[in-house]
């Protein structure tokens, strides 16, 4: 396994069961793309393709992964961009800035806090049961109508 420089984009419908090295394997289905690691050291390297991970964009038939692509743990430690297919190599991080970039994915992932209402603003009130219960029989002679004319 060598180094490699540029990765060819073939998009997949299953990921196989190894990967060649110089291709970035895109599952749209799993929002995942996939690659042996750039260094040639062998190691598959996973890219989750959802909001608090990586992104993927794809310019003319090439693609880029954001953020850098940062191998911390694996022994070559390797660390880069996939620009339109382009391996951009970065510096390594110290374990620090590491760690410290792992904080900040950890506070992205979290559902947000509940947000109190301001002092002042009263919480707001259930419906009394008589109105619960007119609403009730309305939802139900609707569903009535609708059952009556379109499930026949």
């Amino acid at each position: 396994m060598a180094r490699v420089d540029s990765l060819k984009t073939v998009f997949v419908d299953e990921i196989p069961e190894i990967l060649e090295d110089g291709i970035l394997y895109v599952s749209e289905e799993c929002c995942v793309a996939l690659h042996n690691c750039a260094c040639g050291c062998g190691e598959e390297v996973s890219t989750p393709l959802v909001r608090t991970e990586y992104q993927l964009t794809m310019e003319g038939g090439t693609a880029s992964i954001w953020p850098s692509i940062g191998n911390h743990d694996f022994a070559c430690a390797s660390h880069y961009v996939i620009e339109q297919g382009k391996i951009l190599w970065a510096g390594r991080m110290s374990r620090g800035v590491i760690e410290s970039g792992r904080e900040r994915d950890r506070r992205l992932k979290r559902p947000p806090a509940p947000t109190a209402l301001p002092s002042g603003i009263p919480e707001p009130k259930p419906l009394p049961p008589s109105a619960n219960g007119l609403v009730q029989r309305i939802l139900s002679w609707l569903e009535a109508i609708y059952r009556k004319f379109f499930r026949q």
